[in-house]
């Protein structure tokens, strides 16, 4: 529950002007398919408007010792391409449909996130599982990216005096905790982060049963069952995330998806 009002909270900031908070409690409608997937409907019919979710239970003090940043890494890698999609497609397609899209990850967990027109919501749908399953990723990918994410480090923490204070704040407060590991990650972790890291941490987080999808806006929990089972649905679990990473092989995603 604690999970669905923070999801709640960033419906309401992502929806402003269109939600009404005073209510939205009453318009919501939750469910869990077969895979394990939970699924939030959040209905607001006063526009022609969606947001489509995806939050996997997956950040930073998840990561294992030694590659920290390799969560919010992971969330940059996932606009590369896929078995299906180019780099880049998924952000081009959004916005050629007149949506817009982003990502942002915390310590416990990873969230991807389109608002389009309601009619859209089936394609968000389809290339959001694509990537849940389908991601193929390259050394070049690794190599360019991590330029992005050790410059996004520079101008967000190393040029800030505020930054670095509260980032050594944290790791003294949790000395034996992975809470006292920055979001973004170590430098010198961040330097070394490699294809098989990214990978693994992909493999062993990354599936239905590790994920809440939250949908808000013009639509009927009905459909949006009906549009999840057909699309998200065929997503395969992992029967355990401790050992998620030897399943990867057996994770593919049906035909049609």
């Amino acid at each position: 529950m604690q999970f669905f009002r923070f999801c709640l909270a960033w419906i309401g900031v992502l929806f402003i002007p269109m939600a009404a908070p005073a209510d939205i409690a009453d318009q919501v409608t939750d469910f869990t398919l077969d895979n394990g997937l939970q699924v939030v409907v959040i209905e607001d019919h006063r526009a022609s408007v969606v947001v489509h979710m995806l939050w996997y239970r997956a950040g930073s003090s998840d990561e294992p010792a030694g590659v920290s940043g390799i969560a919010h890494f992971l969330e940059h890698l996932l606009f590369k391409q896929t078995k299906t999609l180019e780099a880049g497609e998924f952000s081009r397609v959004v916005a050629e449909n007149g949506g817009s899209d982003n990502a942002f990850t915390s310590k416990d967990f990873t969230a991807y996130f389109q608002r389009v027109a309601a009619d859209r919501l089936d394609l968000m749908m389809q290339m959001e599982a694509d990537r849940m399953v389908n991601l193929d990723l390259s050394k070049e990918d690794i190599l360019t990216e991590r330029e992005v994410i050790i410059e996004e480090r520079n101008q967000r923490v190393e040029n800030s005096p505020g930054a670095l204070f509260r980032e050594q704040t944290t790791a003294a407060l949790f000395l034996n905790h992975r809470y006292g590991v920055t979001v973004i990650g170590w430098r010198h972790e961040m330097e070394k982060l490699s294809l098989s890291d990214a990978l693994d941490f992909y493999w062993q987080y990354y599936a239905p049963n590790n994920a809440v999808l939250v949908v808000a806006g013009d639509v009927r929990p009905d459909d949006v069952r009906q549009l999840a089972e057909k699309i998200t649905g065929l997503c395969p679990p992992i029967r355990s995330l401790a050992r998620a990473h030897a399943r990867k092989s057996r994770r593919k995603l049906p035909r049609g998806v």
